[in-house]
Parts: C-alpha cells; sequence; structure tokens
C-alpha cells in the first residue's frame, strides 16, 4: 500500500498509547534501519541489545536482502525471505493487540504473500503491475507471552519487510439485534453460479445483471430476472460491456449501468463507458460515458439525477472519493462534479432510503492488499453535503448486492472483511436511533451474493461461499421480531 496512507484504516481502532508498541524492519545488519523502526537481521528468538526480546524459530541472517526500490519507502527497500515452517516471535504482555505487516519485492511480482499471526489471517495477497507490496493487518489476543507470525502454507516467495504491534482495547461487541432463522431453501435458485454481479429491484423484479463465473477464470454477459413473487426466471438481453465491477441504477423506467470490467479476475480491461437499458424493448443503448474510467462505483439515482460515487481508476487499484452526477433531465449537459464522498473506497455499497443516499463500507487496495472500510455516510441532495454516521461494527466490502431496507433501517449481510477473509455477519442500522445491531450470521460465510427482502424474510442466494463454492440455491432468513 505504497501509494496511500494507512493512517485512516489505522483510526478505526482506539490505541493505547500507554502501552507496548513497536515497529520492526527486517533487513541486513548493515542495512539503515527507518525511522522509528528497530532492526531484524534474521537472528534467532533471543533478548536483544534494546531491550526487546524476539527473532526467528532458527538463524536467518543470511535470508535478508537491501535495495533502493523506486517507491520511496525505506520500509519497503529492505526484507527477509520466508520459508514453510518459518515463525517469528516477540515477547509481549498479554494483551490485545493491532498487528500490521507488509510484504513485497519490487525486483519481483511472482509472490503470493501471506502470513498469519497467532493463527489468525494477517496478510494475503500478489503484487500487482506498479504495486508490488501487499500489506494487512488484523487485530489478536496475546494469552501466553508472546506473539507469534508464521508463514502461510499456500504462501509462494514469501517476504516480510516489516512489522507493527500495538496494544489496543479489547474489542467491543455491538448490540444484539432480533434473531434471524436461516434455513438452506432450495425454492430459489440461481440460473448460474455467478460473484459480484449487478444488481437492481424494479418492482418484482430483482435484475441481476453479469457476475464472474468458473471460480473467477470467466465472466458472464447474461442479465437473468426474477419475479419476486412467482420465484420464476427470465431472460432479458446480454450486458453490451463490462460483466462485472459494474455501477448499475434505476429509476424505475430505465436500468443504467456505468464502468466496469471485462474478463476474469485481474483482468485490465475497464472502462468508462455507460449504457441504458428499456426493459419494454429489451434494448441496450449508449448512453455516454463517465469522465474518467471507473470499476468497483456505486450508482444510485435519486431526484431525478443520477450519482456515481468512488471506485478505482484506470489503475483498478487506486480507490476514489470522487462523485460524479447526471442530471436525467438533460443528459446531454454531461456529468458534473458534486461534493466528494468524505473518503476513497470502493466495493462499497449505497442504498436510498425516504429520500436521502447512504454509502457504506468499501475498499481501499483492490487487487492488493484488500483493507475493508467500516465508514458510513449519508448524503442530502437538497444542500450537497455529506453527514458522517456511526461506522459499521466492522470493515465489510463486496455487499453490494445484500445491502437492503424496510425504510425503518439498512440491514448489511455478509461480504469481505480484512486479508481478503469473506464474511458471514449480519448488521442492522436503525435510522430513528443511530445505532447498529448484529443479527444472527449467515450458516457460511460469502461475498460477492444477491439478497432481498419480502415482508420480514432475507432471501440471499449466488456469491462466493467459503464452505460451498459458488451454489446455486439460496438462504432463507425468516426475521423474529
Amino acid at each position: 500500500m505504497m501509494n496511500q496512507p494507512l493512517v485512516d484504516v489505522l483510526e478505526k481502532r482506539q490505541f493505547l498509547a500507554a502501552d507496548f508498541a513497536v515497529r520492526v524492519n527486517f533487513a541486513p545488519a548493515d542495512a539503515p534501519a527507518p525511522a522509528g523502526y528497530k532492526l531484524d537481521y534474521g537472528a534467532s528468538y533471543s533478548r536483544r541489545g534494546n531491550g526487546l526480546t524476539y527473532g526467528w524459530s532458527s538463524d536467518k541472517r543470511g535470508d535478508t536482502s537491501h535495495l533502493t526500490s523506486i517507491y520511496d519507502n525505506p520500509r519497503g527497500d529492505s526484507h527477509i525471505s520466508v520459508d514453510q515452517g518459518d515463525t517469528w516471535n516477540i515477547a509481549v504482555p498479554n494483551g490485545w493487540y493491532s498487528v500490521r505487516a507488509l510484504a513485497g519485492d519490487p525486483a519481483t511480482l511472482d509472490g503470493d504473500y501471506r502470513y498469519n499471526v497467532e493463527g489468525q489471517p494477517l496478510l494475503k495477497g500478489k503484487p500487482y503491475p506498479g504495486f508490488p507490496f501487499i500489506e494487512g493487518i488484523t487485530t489478536i489476543h496475546v494469552t501466553d507471552g508472546k506473539l507469534t507470525v508464521t508463514s502461510d502454507p499456500k504462501a509462494k516467495s514469501n517476504r516480510l519487510n516489516s512489522l507493527q504491534v500495538m496494544a489496543v482495547d479489547a474489542p467491543v461487541a455491538p448490540p444484539q439485534g432480533v434473531s434471524i432463522d436461516w434455513q438452506r431453501d432450495n425454492s430459489v435458485q440461481s440460473p448460474i453460479a455467478r460473484v459480484e454481479s449487478a444488481v437492481v429491484r424494479m418492482g418484482d423484479a430483482l435484475v441481476v445483471m453479469g457476475g464472474f463465473t468458473d471460480n473467477y477464470l470467466g465472466a458472464t454477459h447474461r442479465v437473468d430476472v426474477l419475479n419476486t413473487k412467482t420465484g420464476e426466471w427470465t431472460r432479458w438481453a446480454d450486458l453490451p460491456g463490462a460483466e462485472t465491477h459494474i455501477a448499475a441504477a434505476t429509476d424505475g423506467r430505465y436500468i443504467y449501468i456505468a464502468g466496469g470490467q471485462t474478463g476474469p479476475l485481474l483482468s485490465q480491461d475497464l472502462t468508462a463507458d455507460v449504457w441504458r437499458f428499456d426493459p419494454k424493448k429489451n434494448v441496450w443503448e449508449r448512453f455516454g460515458q463517465l469522465p474518467t474510467i471507473r470499476a468497483g462505483a456505486q450508482m444510485q439515482y435519486l431526484d431525478g439525477k443520477l450519482h456515481v460515487i468512488g471506485g478505482d481508476n484506470e489503475t483498478r487499484v487506486v480507490s476514489q472519493s470522487t462523485h460524479y452526477v447526471l442530471d436525467l433531465a438533460d443528459p446531454s449537459a454531461g456529468w458534473t462534479e458534486a461534493t466528494p464522498l468524505p473518503v476513497p473506497t470502493d466495493h462499497h455499497t449505497s442504498i436510498v432510503v425516504n429520500g436521502d443516499l447512504y454509502v457504506l463500507g468499501g475498499e481501499i487496495d483492490h487487487g492488493t492488499s484488500y483493507f475493508t472500510r467500516s465508514d458510513f455516510f449519508r448524503y442530502e441532495a437538497g444542500t450537497d453535503t455529506w453527514t458522517t454516521l456511526p461506522n459499521m461494527p466492522s470493515g465489510l466490502s463486496h455487499q453490494e448486492g445484500a445491502t437492503l431496507t424496510d425504510g425503518k433501517r439498512i440491514i448489511v449481510i455478509a461480504g469481505q472483511a480484512d486479508v481478503q477473509q469473506m464474511s458471514s455477519v449480519v448488521y442492522s442500522y436503525d435510522l430513528e436511533t443511530g445505532v447498529w445491531d448484529e443479527h444472527t450470521s449467515l450458516p457460511t460465510a460469502r461475498k460477492g451474493g444477491v439478497a432481498w427482502l419480502d415482508g420480514d424474510t432475507i432471501h440471499y442466494f449466488a456469491g462466493d461461499d467459503e464452505k460451498y463454492g459458488q451454489p446455486l440455491w439460496s438462504y432463507e432468513g425468516r426475521i423474529d421480531g
């Protein structure tokens, strides 16, 4: 994450300034240590001259490297090569810690960097052209006086540049909301296995567009429409362009899509194209272009205008905070810029409730580190202003098609958490009290799925499931109260 500061990510965790905190850089003994960092040159676990006790499970002093990179970040100039079975330990007081890691080697893009800390995922990612570094962050609990970092068995050409360990408050669980009775449901099945489809609701019609297929090795142009009353599927005309990472919205008459990605996972074929679909004619027509390429943005219709918010630029990695607006009364006037979102993000979610537009969560460093966001904002079109609302209980992305409302609350279902971990959490935000609740989780963690609300019943299907892959069947959840 060499192109964006991590300060905004770290600020979502409350640090205890008086408690344990250390930064360690892995480098040869004669390399310059970055300011504020302790040096680890690969020695075995032992007490060091700086008063701390840390080191490796075996002597690795021959595995360190130093070079001056083009990325102007001293903590990325040095690294240690880490083999299967290697562990790094540091003696710490028992308690809760935020652990942050940097892995990368500008000389190669062949790595698949993966680390765990105290048995939990810490870092996972592959370098991307122009972005050779991966970062990870997580919160863990130490009970034996020693914090342990291990190389994950699935890692390839593992590197480690630096670690930061800082004491934090113990996590506080959100209030428990009403329970949800989740059951597997075979009555409504997705026509195909798909992940990260674009979704809009038009009355009783749930329109599901595109998505990754074949375990992300392919993508589909299919547009499938579910009659939520009868459970029957029909097909509309295929998408004319991008298949995933599409921003989509409807004004009740037409469907609009903007930006997106064509091709399988990590494709760099991105677009700024905008299209409009006429359900009466079953025809897509060109509808201009966004001012710039966007992928993983959000679009909503509000007061006769289309709003496109956030998303990645042409790099596919660097998220944006831009807010583009198109007046449908005069589309020839083109897109204008409104007040940007307070933070950059992609793969966030959005929803319009009672005339206001809400934006939730998302991530930064898409395609590399995938740091999730817990931010929550409300946009008031009349004043062109954003209001910061209470953060979600945890960061989430990839829940674009599974954010719902009953007019009184906003419901967020599953998605992706930090370190590319699928999540099963179900949160709701009470629009009157301003409080987040946590409800009964999905039976399995899943991201990139599709959901709709029918009275007091939630239906959830498609997406990527940590246990079942990309299933066709759905979950049905009856809300208790």
